[in-house]
């Protein structure tokens, strides 16, 4: 059973795990495509190293920042940067026809998803809380675990299908539809603008707007939200 007491909570819950999902899938699917990706681009093993390692490790230095920057300006706003760039960058790296080109695209993606995810935990801490908070945060753990172990599977069945020339091609191309239906899905579910030009709901930077909503309909001050797909915010 879901965590949360109404549907507002769990469509949160939805989104942030579908781009987790979307986010950890791509971290492992090329793992098994590196010899066809190698051999496709000519790359050296040093090309090849930053390829594979540079998306963690732009993903792990953009957590610390980006949740920081979630509480100051707002999480929204940035989940769909992080989102929008995560997904163009993939179709960059994906079309890329030399080694240097794969490896940029690859590190600033790994940047905004990166990005993505550091809004991801934050507002699964804003929107849940005691026992539904440690549900939830468990739920992103296992969904993350269970994309990142089904990568290379799904990478290897790509390139045994389409051959390696493309099969690499396609495993850097496999989340890019789910991210762009993640971002459709967060950009109609979570409406509403503080002043200063970020994103906000409950009246305070950092939170989205959905929180708001969440929050209100747990007192019943605006009765039981039913979903966030309007716009609404809290009087700061």
């Amino acid at each position: 059973m879901l965590p949360g007491d109404d549907r507002a909570a769990r469509r949160v819950l939805t989104v942030c795990l579908a781009a987790g999902a979307t986010t950890l899938l791509d971290q492992s699917v090329l793992n098994i495509a590196v010899p066809a990706l190698r051999q496709s681009l000519s790359a050296g093993a040093t090309d090849v190293q930053w390829i594979v390692s540079g998306y963690s490790l732009a993903f792990g230095l953009a957590l610390v920042p980006g949740g920081s920057l979630g509480d100051v300006r707002g999480r929204k706003h940035l989940f769909l940067v992080g989102l929008s760039t995560f997904v163009l960058c993939g179709l960059v790296a994906a079309t890329g026809t030399h080694p240097a080109t794969v490896v940029v695209a690859r590190l600033v993606q790994g940047a905004g998803a990166g990005l993505v995810n550091s809004q991801v935990i934050g507002t699964l801490q804003d929107v849940f809380h005691g026992p539904d908070r440690a549900r939830a945060l468990g739920l992103y753990a296992v969904t993350g675990g269970v994309a990142a172990a089904l990568g290379p599977a799904l990478g290897g069945a790509l390139v045994a299908l389409c051959g390696p020339g493309t099969g690499w091609r396609l495993c850097l191309l496999l989340s890019a539809p789910c991210g762009a239906v993640t971002r459709r899905a967060a950009g109609q579910r979570a409406n509403g603008r503080r002043p200063g030009g970020g994103w906000t709901g409950g009246g305070a930077a950092g939170q989205p707007p959905c929180v708001g909503r969440v929050r209100a309909a747990s007192r019943g001050s605006s009765g039981r939200a039913g979903s966030f797909d309007h716009s609404s915010s809290e009087p700061s």
